[in-house]
């Protein structure tokens, strides 16, 4: 009896080292399979800013010593340079941002939405402001923000316009950009 006792004992330690070898073994494979996921998200990124160099500075400028904005080639693609703005209003360009836009007559642009939070046991203080604020007409909750698209847009539209804008304040650029339609 007591040999059966000890040959189960060790072959339960055998199964625990054969459970551990194989959580080594797979642990090893999920670190390495981690490491060959960044180095092709690295290769990745180097391809991607290559591609940007290339269609926004590259191609841009041979359309320009040539004095085209698109070129039909012989496979049909239609190579085509254009304007693209874009723009993000930084945190801490914010308030200047949305005070220059408000000054100037864009202020519709500012999205605002108000909100309200509360700690434990203070629902009673909650639905007492969510009541005073529905019985004078408002919902609520703050926020401000610019669309991002809208912004955008606007950048366009003033830039094509010839208005003066103040284009660091707004996060704003304009570059030309390449695109290629089969």
């Amino acid at each position: 009896m007591n040999n059966l006792l000890k040959q189960m004992q060790q072959d339960a330690g055998s199964t625990t080292l054969d459970s551990m070898g194989k959580i080594g073994a797979v642990a090893t494979d999920v670190a390495d399979t981690q490491k060959e996921i960044q180095d092709l998200e690295d290769k990745l990124q180097v391809k991607k800013d290559y591609k940007k160099h290339l269609s926004e500075s590259v191609l841009p400028g041979l359309f320009t010593e040539v004095g085209l904005s698109e070129l039909k080639l012989k496979d049909g693609r239609l190579v085509k340079v254009s304007n693209f703005y874009g723009a993000s209003i930084k945190e801490e360009n914010k308030e200047a941002a949305y005070k220059w836009l408000r000054d100037n007559g864009f202020g519709d642009l500012i999205k605002n939405q108000v909100s309200c939070s509360f700690g434990m046991d203070e629902d009673e203080k909650a639905r007492g402001l969510i009541n005073t604020l529905s019985e004078k007409g408002y919902q609520s909750s703050q926020r401000e923000w610019v669309e991002p698209s809208t912004l955008r847009a606007f950048i366009r539209e003033q830039t094509e316009a010839g208005n003066d804008i103040p284009l660091n304040l707004l996060g704003a650029y304009i570059v030309q950009r390449t695109t290629i339609k089969e």
